[in-house]
């Protein structure tokens, strides 16, 4: 047997072509549950992937060591990508209206490098004691309390306050209780009992049962929205003397 495989399928015992693998999978075929008599072999098409992302690989290695040698070796195309980049981070220009009102920075760059953390930007206008040129004011002495120049601060920058969000009324927590999948079946139900009872036993007698499954829903409803409404007020009030305390 095994010199039949050696000599007409070219199957090895070791080192086999992924070829030859795949004709005597292909015979193998009419065997009866080929998959779990064959499932400790080789998985020809993982194979052919893992070879396909050595291959990948080394081609981005050699790109990549080739790109390094390239760059140490001629220092004007370093340079050349240093100013590219120092371009990139140049392209900020001061609005008008912040340059009129006396500032050299906007409200929507120092955003960016707050939020986002740019090191490169706050690098860019000279760091801190850079920034605290542009906005007109002094790191150790602070804000200036001219009245005409705050009215102008607060003008391009706006006032230094948490944006409230719009207190929700009790009728949206209402209607946020009434999505409850639960109560949307009871409620089905109810009604389901108010036309059988109402047409058979007529009214109202025949309405006892709907009635009262509609009570027990809108009870639930009304207890959920009260404490969910009680619960948001709290958190407002304790976001605002948080708050507070920030700005103390």
């Amino acid at each position: 047997m095994e010199s039949l495989l050696s000599d007409k399928w070219d199957v090895k015992a070791k080192h086999s072509s992924s070829e030859a693998l795949q004709r005597w999978r292909d015979l193998c075929r009419v065997v009866k549950n080929p998959k779990r008599r064959f499932r400790f072999t080789a998985n020809l098409s993982k194979r052919d992937e893992a070879a396909a992302m050595r291959k990948t690989y080394q081609v981005l290695a050699f790109l990549f060591i080739f790109i390094r040698e390239v760059e140490n070796c001629c220092p004007c195309l370093q340079a050349a990508m240093h100013f590219v980049k120092g371009m990139q981070l140049c392209d900020y220009t001061v609005p008008k209206e912040v340059q009129a009102a006396g500032f050299q920075i906007c409200a929507d760059e120092l955003g960016s490098i707050v939020e986002a953390h740019d090191v490169k930007k706050l690098k860019l206008h000279d760091g801190v004691s850079g920034l605290a040129e542009k906005l007109a004011t002094n790191a150790s002495d602070g804000l200036s309390t001219d009245a005409e120049a705050l009215n102008r601060r607060q003008e391009i920058y706006g006032i230094n306050k948490f944006q409230e969000s719009k207190a929700r009324s009790f009728w949206v927590f209402v209607w946020e209780a009434l999505q409850d999948m639960t109560l949307m079946i009871l409620a089905v139900c109810a009604l389901v009992s108010l036309v059988i009872g109402i047409a058979t036993e007529g009214w109202p007698k025949g309405a006892h049962d709907g009635l009262g499954i509609v009570a027990s829903i809108l009870l639930v409803v009304f207890v959920t929205a009260t404490s969910d409404y009680r619960q948001s007020l709290q958190f407002r009030d304790l976001d605002k003397k948080r708050r507070k305390s920030l700005f103390k």
